[in-house]
This record gives C-alpha cells, sequence and structure tokens, in this order.
C-alpha cells in the first residue's frame, strides 16, 4: 500500500490518492507505509494511446518527408526482423511511451511474430492491448498487462474477410481495431451490421459527416493522429469533426517516424489544427481524449483512464503545473507540457518512473541495441 501525498489532483484540488493492491482505494487524506511526495505536482490518470505501431521504434526521426504510398511502398517492406529484434525494438517502443507517461497503449503488431512482441510488452511494464491477426489472436495466450485484439486491415480486404476478422474477435471477447483511410469503407461496414462498441478504427480522414454518425451511434471508437496525419497527407485530422457528430474521439502516436513518442504532442497538434480551422476546442478537453476516452475507444474504460476508487493505479505526476487551478491547468498542460514534466508514473499501481527516472530500463540502452536495425533498413 502507498499514497501519493499532497499532490494538486485535477478536478479535486490537493489531495492523496491512497493505493492499495494495484487499485486507487481512495482520494482524501491518508497514511500509508510508502508515500510518494508530490507537494506542487499535478496528478493524471496515464495516458493512453491507441494507435502506435511500437515495432516502429528503431525508426524514430526517419521520414519527416515521407509520404504515406512512399512510406509503405518503398520503406515498410524493409522492415524484416528477426524475433530478436522484434523483440527488442517493440521494448525499446513501450518504454520510450512509459517515459512519456502512457501507461496503456494498444500496439499493432508486426505480423508473425506475435510471441517476440508479447515478450516484450511484458518485460516493458507497460498496459497493453496487443493487436495481431485473427489466427494469431486464436493461439493468443499472455499474462499480467497485457490483452489481445484483433488487427484487422478493413478496407483492404473484402467485406468477407473483414467479417471474418470481426467475428474472430468477438467469439474471443476482443477489440477490433482497423484503420480507415478511404470514404465508404464505414458505410460498407454498417450496411452489413458489422459495427459496434467492440470496434474501434484509426484515422477516418476520408469519412463522410454520415458515416462518422454511424460510427457514434454503434458506440464505436475512433483514432486521430494529428502529427502524422498532416505530415503524410491522409488529410485534415477527423477530431473535430468527430465531436460534433456526438463521438469521444481518441488520439494515438502511430509511428515515430515523423512524430513524437508522446501524447502532449498529439494534444497540441490536435488543438493548433482545430482552431486553424475555427472549431472552438477547449485546450483542458484534450487531457480526456488521451486518457479516458482513448481508455473506452480500446475497452478498457472500466479499468484505467481517469482517477477513480475502484480503477486500476495508472498514474502520473507532472511538474510545472501544480501552481494553476484545475481549469487552468489542464489546459496549460494541453499547450505547453512535455516529456521533461514527466516526474513519476506509475502502473497498475507499482512505479516504473520515479523523480524523472526509470526504475527498470537504461533507454540509451535500449536504442543502441536497436540502432543496426534502422541502418540496414534505411541503407
Amino acid at each position: 500500500m502507498l499514497v501519493i501525498k499532497g499532490g494538486h489532483v485535477l478536478g479535486v484540488g490537493v489531495a492523496d490518492v491512497l493505493v492499495s493492491d494495484g487499485t486507487i482505494a481512495g482520494i482524501g487524506s491518508f497514511s500509508a507505509p510508502e508515500a510518494i511526495d508530490a507537494d506542487g505536482l499535478v496528478v493524471l490518470p496515464g495516458f493512453v494511446d491507441t494507435h502506435r505501431h511500437l515495432v516502429q521504434a528503431p525508426m524514430r526521426g526517419s521520414g519527416a518527408d515521407l509520404s504515406l504510398g512512399v512510406f509503405m511502398a518503398e520503406v515498410l517492406p524493409r522492415l524484416v526482423l528477426s524475433p530478436a529484434e522484434v523483440r527488442a525494438a517493440v521494448l525499446l517502443g513501450a518504454v520510450e511511451a512509459l517515459n512519456a507517461g502512457v501507461t496503456t497503449v494498444l500496439d499493432w503488431g508486426h505480423g508473425g511474430a506475435a510471441e517476440a512482441e508479447a515478450e516484450a510488452l511484458l518485460a516493458s511494464g507497460i498496459r497493453a492491448v496487443h493487436g495481431v491477426s485473427p489466427l494469431e489472436a486464436q493461439r493468443y495466450a499472455a499474462a499480467g498487462l497485457v490483452t489481445g485484439a484483433v488487427a484487422s486491415f478493413g478496407p483492404m480486404l473484402s467485406l468477407e474477410d473483414n467479417a471474418r476478422d470481426i467475428a474472430v474477435a468477438r467469439s474471443l471477447g476482443m477489440v477490433t481495431t482497423m484503420h480507415i483511410t478511404e470514404a465508404g469503407a464505414v458505410a460498407r461496414l454498417g450496411d452489413a451490421g458489422l459495427l459496434g462498441p467492440d470496434l474501434t478504427f484509426v484515422h477516418g480522414n476520408a469519412a463522410t459527416d454520415d458515416e462518422l454518425r454511424m460510427l457514434v451511434d454503434a458506440g464505436c471508437g475512433l483514432t486521430a493522429t494529428p502529427p502524422v496525419e498532416s505530415m503524410m497527407g491522409h488529410g485534415a485530422p477527423v477530431f473535430g469533426r468527430f465531436l460534433s457528430a456526438g463521438g469521444a474521439p481518441a488520439l494515438g502516436v502511430d509511428v515515430v517516424i515523423n512524430s513524437s513518442a508522446d501524447m502532449f504532442e498529439q494534444m497540441r497538434a490536435a488543438l493548433w489544427l482545430e482552431r486553424l480551422r475555427g472549431f472552438p476546442l477547449a485546450a483542458g478537453s484534450l487531457l480526456r481524449a488521451a486518457s479516458a476516452d482513448g481508455a473506452r475507444a480500446i475497452g478498457l474504460g472500466d479499468v484505467v483512464g481517469s482517477l477513480q476508487v475502484g480503477k486500476r493505479a495508472d498514474i502520473v505526476l507532472l511538474e510545472g503545473f501544480g501552481h494553476l487551478p484545475s481549469e487552468l491547468a489542464a489546459g496549460g498542460i494541453v499547450a505547453t507540457a512535455g516529456v521533461s514534466d514527466v516526474r513519476t508514473v506509475l502502473v497498475d499501481g507499482r512505479v516504473v518512473k520515479r523523480d524523472g527516472l526509470l526504475l527498470d530500463h537504461d533507454l540509451p540502452a535500449l536504442r543502441a541495441a536497436v540502432r543496426d536495425v534502422a541502418r540496414r533498413v534505411l541503407a
């Protein structure tokens, strides 16, 4: 049992957060055998990244001028890795996420390397939803913080294949995660009666307003990845349009080839782009998109995403904003915070980063371990 003592809990004020057996046991005034001094720090739920290709972590920064078409045709086919390389790459990506206060990630798997990926996710200590093929999902077995999802290729497949993927996921009680990059794809799924709250989609830039309303009516999740979508030519991010349709959009990093590995950039990019087109998006509201709304989109809304008694203790402490009232601190974090402000991170009640330092992993060493991967792919 431990207590996070005297932090600024957003929406509550200065309070203690009691953690017992990995669960938030109370918010108020407490004592416990172990205490984390949060004086002057803001206490937040851990960030939830609802779409990332962790295996591409070694390629960080390599695609600043790449279009999606060129990347898919000329770079991605060269990312052929051994199981050991997959494990090292995914471990790096997961630890980079933890360092940035991301406590939950939906990792879209590399294909054919599910076991190595699952090993890396478990070794990292992050909470993960692991997107794998329907075949891999049927034999998926992982313990602890890692659960499975079916990663379907969506409109690149036939409607019959989509239906098969979704049926497999539903038979296993898993979420289906799917890229949507063209108009009409959502309508086809909706007309076939395949939509439901166990489906979560990514991008949707070309989806029509009617299709977005179909997603909302069916309770589907939708993830925007604004930096990558803007950089690679996907089209204008769908964040504000999905909000206007009555939805609760989530956020994801997607790939670090041209986006940072944290949720701060995702929130800011969504804010900037929506403000630019005249949509009156409140800055502080992006925190919910990066936590509670993200958790719900990937089937973990009852588990994480908010600081509530009974939920798992995935918690982040940020410095630099404790002097502000909650209504200003939320917007200030979205507009100005960065990874360097992440002081302490807990996943399932266990401290994985404390006072700015990772406890279980050496980031420079993890990066050095996959240096040859990037050199080989980019050669």
